[in-house]
């Protein structure tokens, strides 16, 4: 019975200790790949960060035990926390490689549409994620084989469902990692500091797991302090007498008037780029309208991707900046908060505008077609639904000119107004071996040949574009329409970016294009939430307290995002506590309307603030 009761303490203290170092181990590669396989850079960070790296090697420990109970095999286990660490590693590497920011836990969704995540993918990425996958499998395999020829105890199967239950509810409770209280989060908060403008930082100085958990599921907005009804109330009273001012002015609607809003994919002005020379202009078409028309530059939250980041602020008026750092993906993570949201479609709706959105993809990317659907379209035309879908040449994607004849299409077979919304795709990424001839030289760049092939791109939207306006020109509707970049590429390396900065390189172009009044003026560079106060100022519409309040902020500060502020009339900021007293008042009416609207009790959509 001794001998006995001895082997099952061995083993027991075998499999914490195999089950330890595999997830210590898979600390560490998370943590090698984040810092691009530097390994000396990984030593140095676990040596400084030693305690840190032990506490979460325990939380990878929680998944080794989960999967423990529930195999009953601790070489399985371990085995896969060290695959699943190896891809979740590589993920991390190819994103922040190609977009500047780590994984993320809401990035799990983009799994459901696995076939556009491959073509993002370099070749020799694709062939070790498929070694690992087909390693995983066939350990699978085995160990299904090898267990069917064993019997399990009674009593053994017992603890094991019962250390399963137990595991399964302590990582529910790491899961809740952000919601007040949490133990965990006050364990790791005594040992970091929490970096909330910057993720990339958050996860190389706080570690990746820290930086995962710290982006779990959290409450959209902080509680501002002095949250109630009564101030909600006092912030409707302020910004409504606001709107009345500004209406005093105002006595036209939207009613007769067609508004289209196209986001172009990857649409940017390679002129801007300091150290990169390029044979000629791209894109000397909408540099000339921006001649005659109101214009400027967008401040896009996103570099090499964040595609929806920029739709959900152009659509809704609600910026990335105030909510929690946790919220990376408004159209992912507040999917089920969208119809309370406002969004420029309240204005169109309130006209009797027909309501289409037209994405020359599938609907699944960012939950579009649910988003859509919650914030009011009345129809949506994704790829399948699309009559024209002509591509260039090699291009997989549905070229720019298709996609604006869709949109004309909708715009003359209507009986009344229209509010279309356009997200192209033309210039998607990978950039090469799309088109047969490119008439482009690049010189200064990591790999000049795919800038020239993104250029080329560039000049088919700026053909497309044009020959979309001339058609537009001979329209017999009144129509606005607000043209901009999303974001753009990341092919320009560490080099470039840092000799550009940060703001020209989420610097994209704008134009607001009437085809029946002439606005002349550069806006300089703002955010996209500011879109609905030039479209309502282009065609003289009274406004309500949120866009009042939101012209109150635009006059103060034209553009943000998390860590970079450009107040007006003033040098970039990289904090609030930098800005004038003015522009915080007006920040902090904006946090408590945002907090309302997303998190809290919704006073203001009562009080008909939106």
């Amino acid at each position: 019975m001794n001998n006995i009761i001895k082997n099952k303490w061995m083993q027991c203290t075998l499999t914490l200790i195999i089950g330890f170092a595999a997830s210590f181990l898979g600390v560490f590669l998370l943590q090698y790949f984040h810092f691009q396989l530097d390994f000396e850079k990984t030593i140095e960070f676990i040596s400084n960060q030693t305690r840190l790296n032990f506490m979460e090697a325990g939380i990878v420990f929680l998944v080794f035990l989960w999967s423990y109970f529930l195999s009953g095999s601790r070489w399985l286990s371990s085995f896969m926390i060290i695959l699943f660490s190896f891809i979740l590693g590589i993920a991390s590497q190819q994103k922040l490689l190609y977009r500047g920011e780590p994984l993320y836990p809401s990035d799990a969704y983009f799994l459901k549409d696995f076939r556009f995540l491959l073509t993002m993918v370099d070749a020799g990425i694709l062939t070790a994620m498929a070694t690992i996958l087909v390693l995983l499998t066939a350990a699978i395999v085995y160990f299904v084989k090898k267990r069917k020829k064993e019997k399990i105890s009674k009593n053994w199967f017992i603890v094991r469902m019962a250390g399963f239950v137990i595991i399964s509810f302590a990582l529910f409770y790491v899961y809740q990692f952000n919601q007040p209280g949490n133990k965990i989060k006050a364990a790791f908060t005594n040992r970091v500091s929490w970096i909330s403008y910057s993720q990339e930082r958050n996860y190389t100085e706080n570690g990746v797991v820290s930086g995962l958990m710290y982006n779990f599921k959290a409450p959209a907005v902080d509680k501002p302090e002095n949250y109630s009804k009564a101030t909600i109330q006092a912030v409707y009273e302020k910004y409504n007498q606001e709107a009345e001012k500004i209406n005093q002015e105002r006595n036209n609607s939207l009613e007769d008037v067609n508004i289209i809003y196209v986001m172009s994919e990857t649409f940017s002005d390679l002129q801007k780029i300091e150290g990169l020379t390029i044979s000629k202009d791209s894109i000397p078409k909408f540099r000339e309208l921006t001649k005659n028309s109101l214009s400027g530059e967008v401040l896009s939250q996103g570099y090499g991707g964040g595609t929806a980041n920029i739709e959900f602020e152009a659509l809704t008026g609600i910026s990335l900046e105030p909510l929690s750092s946790n919220i990376t993906t408004p159209f992912i993570q507040l999917s089920n908060q969208m119809s309370k949201l406002p969004s420029v479609m309240d204005y169109m709706a309130e006209t009797n505008h027909q309501l289409t959105a037209i994405h020359p993809y599938n609907t699944t990317m960012y939950k579009r077609l649910e988003n859509y659907q919650a914030l009011g379209f009345d129809s949506y035309i994704f790829q399948d639904d699309m009559k024209y879908t002509e591509r260039i040449d090699e291009n997989t994607y549905i070229s720019d000119e298709a996609a604006h004849m869709e949109v004309m299409d909708v715009l003359k077979e209507s009986d009344g107004k229209d509010f279309v919304h356009l997200v192209t795709m033309q210039n998607h990424k990978p950039f090469v071996h799309k088109y047969e001839e490119v008439e482009y030289e690049v010189e200064g760049a990591p790999y000049n040949l795919e800038v020239a092939n993104y250029a080329q791109g560039l000049q088919y939207s700026d053909d497309a574009l044009q020959t979309f306006l001339d058609e537009l020109d001979e329209f017999n509707e009144k129509t606005i329409v607000v043209f901009w970049g999303d974001h753009l590429p990341s092919f320009y390396g560490d080099e470039l970016f840092n000799l550009n900065g940060h703001v020209t390189m989420h610097e994209t172009p704008l134009l607001f294009y009437s085809n029946f009044t002439e606005n002349v003026e550069d806006l300089g560079t703002i955010s996209p939430i500011y879109f609905i106060n030039h479209l309502l100022e282009m065609t003289n519409t009274p406004v309500k307290p949120f866009s009042a309040l939101l012209h109150n902020m635009e006059a103060v500060l034209p553009a943000m995002e998390k860590g970079f502020y450009l107040e007006r009339g003033s040098e970039l900021k990289n904090d609030r506590e930098e800005l004038n007293s003015e522009t915080q008042e007006i920040l902090e009416d904006y946090d408590m309307i945002l907090y309302d609207l997303t998190t809290g009790k919704n006073y203001s959509k009562e009080l008909g603030f939106y």
